[in-house]
């Protein structure tokens, strides 16, 4: 094991022991990469990795930010024999809160938490590698942790808020924060533990549905196959060989079924969605708006069209809010893709639209995103 003292812009010296591979150079490179997505001070610096300067002198790292004038945004060294952190006051973690409610102690036991590798510890190794020591779960996401800082119980692992699991990621967990938490000062908000949970492998206990981080070693036994990776090459095709694809999003006893267009924005300069019906109506009823608005500017907010539902009922077109339910545009174009979509909403047996106050549709039966 290697003990390691670095430092990271605008904090003081941090001490952590890292397996220790011989490389220090590449070592302390790791533990810049995993800062530059966790410290909120390198976060906010303009991402341009190419941009900074690494000197390395063989002992230590100290790397350079053409945007920060004050020295190194980031040092590593080995750490002297008998060195202590130093700087800011050590942060303690403060005791539960929600013990009684909950039934049971939201961290296990002193010596499983020893057991669990330290903050920074596990750098080294690929994300679908790493051992995953503890579950959280709560109505409103699921938590994974694979590192924790047992005196203050900050911690690192994969996180996902909602039921998105394509938006989860990997990075700081704030236990703490999590087990105060307790929205509405309902109890069943809680996060509680999984007390039936069995560490494992990244690989093989992250929910499905989810982005892969896979080591690269195509007969890796433990990275799973990078489906993600294979599913939006896929769209990709068929977004090249018919101009777009509907993506669908089956509903559940919470949430309606929805389709959504993914490409057609390159054309028509927008998407369409559609959300409370049978998929295979909703595909149809997309192809139909695809042909309809083919070489016209567009709808327009409270268009109503006629022809394309049966017994003489219309389509209401409406502008969508947020691009958040459209994870499958954001895979194929980006993150930061800003591309309007338009819903086409149905009405009710008497043919009133759910923007109306007096639709018959119960709520959730078709959500207006």
């Amino acid at each position: 094991m290697a003990d390691i003292r670095m430092r990271v812009l605008g904090h003081p010296w941090e001490r952590t022991t890292v397996a220790d591979t011989g490389n220090h150079e590449e070592l302390f490179i790791a533990l810049f990469l995993r800062a530059m997505e966790t410290v909120p001070e390198l976060l906010a610096l303009p991402v341009d990795l190419e941009a900074c300067s690494v000197r390395w002198d063989g002992d230590e790292v100290s790397i350079h930010h053409p945007d920060v004038e004050q020295g190194a945004i980031f040092r590593a060294q080995p750490a002297p024999e008998g060195s202590a952190q130093g700087g800011a006051p050590v942060r303690t973690r403060p005791p539960e809160l929600w013990r009684e409610e909950r039934g049971h102690s939201f961290y296990p036991a002193p010596e499983v938490l020893a057991e669990i590798p330290g903050l920074w510890a596990t750098v080294l190794e690929p994300h679908e590698h790493r051992v995953v020591s503890l579950r959280y779960v709560s109505a409103e996401g699921e938590w994974y942790v694979v590192e924790v800082d047992d005196a203050s119980g900050q911690a690192y692992g994969w996180s996902c808020l909602g039921g998105d699991r394509s938006q989860g990621h990997w990075g700081l967990i704030d236990l703490p924060a999590l087990e105060s938490s307790r929205p509405d000062a309902d109890p069943s908000q809680l996060v509680v533990r999984d007390l039936d949970f069995t560490p494992e492998a990244a690989a093989n206990v992250l929910p499905k549905g989810r982005p892969h981080d896979s080591c690269g070693d195509e007969d890796c036994p433990v990275c799973p196959p990078d489906f993600m990776t294979a599913y939006v090459a896929r769209l990709r095709s068929v977004i090249a060989e018919h101009g777009f694809a509907i993506q669908a999003v089956l509903g559940d006893e919470s949430s309606a079924a929805y389709c959504y267009t993914v490409g057609l924005h390159e054309s028509l300069g927008c998407e369409f969605v559609m959300a409370g019906l049978d998929i295979r109506v909703m595909q149809g009823l997309l192809h139909s708006l695809t042909k309809r608005f083919a070489g016209s500017p567009g709808p327009v907010d409270g268009e109503a069209l006629d022809g394309l539902l049966s017994n003489g009922f219309q389509l209401l077109m409406r502008p969508v809010a947020s691009l958040e339910p459209f994870s499958m545009l954001r895979a194929v174009y980006g993150r930061e893709t800003a591309v309007p979509y338009w819903q086409a909403v149905w009405p009710d047996r008497d043919g009133v639209f759910p923007t109306d106050a007096s639709c018959s549709l119960s709520p959730g039966t078709q959500p207006l995103l």
